[in-house]
């Protein structure tokens, strides 16, 4: 077994989160080490920890067998062929689960996002944005969804140029079943599609905000073409600007639903976009001196309205009180799974409530 198939055990072992994993490698040096004596590593596993490990290892040999079978291709962080720019985010995924072409370090990755829900106006304008920008050599990522993510793959395919699907599950359990025709597509045309989860991993609220991070991580700047206020899209566009992205939005009119949202970020400091130039002007042709980011104005007229907290929320949010607390503190205090509790602290921050900081870490807002 060599270290990116240790590193695929090691990421299907289930219940263990991101932050116990990162502290046990930290402490074995690899996943090879820990593997070979998960024991050793209970203090930051713990005892259920090391038995998942230990599960894991008993299914090691049917779960590669049947990647290998599929032709899927592991690239471990740190190692051969790894995402330099997402490399050097908050929280980079410890192995990716690759199909198609394993080379993801196109030089011009740039990252088109929105609704599931687009209209026409939205649809057609993604998709020729997206096609305009392959064609003079950009690589389109997109998170595969419904709606404007499909029509930047879409787009991308129109321009003759690459793409990268980045899943909220695992590969062998694709979602939206509609879009499986498009995967088969990308991937004909040479494109990519990515997961950080093992074989067998379900897609969940949480899930996909976290593919969200990997969107904005790997690209040099994020597209919100349309979307509402209240959108998973905004932990993209959290991430893109704490990672120091370039953030774009497409305008719209100010009655229609989808634009509401990249309206507000045009407002807050993004830059609009009406055409294809308005990116590649900048991200391309004068990629060393990039202006810093805009720092965001705050638009008290556009936040969403305060609610009543229910008793889990309220378990949170009075952890937070005390101060600044990482995902598995928060849900070592509430007694809350992943999943679950992944789904409220995401509610929580498109109701203005909890803000999310690098390194999975939140704050009240």
């Amino acid at each position: 077994m060599n270290e990116s198939e240790a590193m695929a055990v090691l990421v299907s072992a289930q219940g263990i989160s991101y932050g116990q994993r990162e502290l046990a490698l930290a402490g074995a040096g690899s996943a090879l080490a820990l593997l070979a004596d998960p024991h050793a590593f209970e203090a930051p596993l713990g005892a259920q920890g090391v038995s998942a490990v230990r599960a894991a290892l008993k299914r090691a040999d049917r779960m590669l067998d049947r990647l290998w079978e599929d032709g899927v291709k592991l690239i471990v962080r740190g190692g051969e062929g790894y995402p330099e720019r997402l490399m050097r985010t908050a929280k980079p995924p410890h192995l990716l689960f690759c199909l198609g072409s394993a080379d993801l370090t196109d030089p011009f990755p740039f990252a088109i996002v929105g609704t599931r829900r687009a209209d026409s106006y939205g649809l057609r304008h993604t998709r020729a944005l997206a096609a305009e920008l392959a064609r003079r050599g950009m690589c389109i990522v997109s998170g595969l969804a419904l709606g404007v993510d499909a029509c930047a793959h879409w787009g991308a395919l129109d321009g003759q140029g690459r793409t990268i699907a980045v899943l909220g599950g695992a590969l062998d359990q694709f979602y939206p079943a509609e879009n499986e025709p498009l995967m088969r597509r990308i991937l004909d045309a040479g494109g990519s599609v990515v997961s950080e989860y093992a074989p067998g991993t379900a897609p969940t609220k949480y899930s996909f905000v976290q593919r969200n991070r990997i969107v904005a991580g790997l690209s040099l700047g994020v597209l919100v073409t349309q979307a509402p206020f209240r959108s998973g899209v905004q932990s993209t566009v959290r991430v893109a600007l704490a990672e120091g992205r370039e953030v774009f939005a497409m305008p719209g009119d100010i009655d229609r639903l989808g634009s509401q949202l990249p309206n507000q970020l045009i407002g807050e400091g993004a830059r609009p976009v009406t055409s294809a130039e308005d990116i590649t002007g900048l991200l391309v042709i004068e990629p060393k001196n990039r202006p810093q980011p805009t720092q965001r104005k705050t638009q008290t007229r556009t936040e969403p309205p305060r609610r009543k907290l229910d008793s889990r929320e309220q378990a949170v949010c009075e952890l937070l009180l005390k101060g600044d607390a990482d995902f598995d503190a928060i849900s070592e205090h509430t007694g809350m799974a992943s999943d679950e509790l992944g789904s409220l602290l995401m509610m929580l921050e498109l109701d203005g409530i909890v803000a999310a900081l690098p390194g999975a870490v939140y704050r009240l807002a």
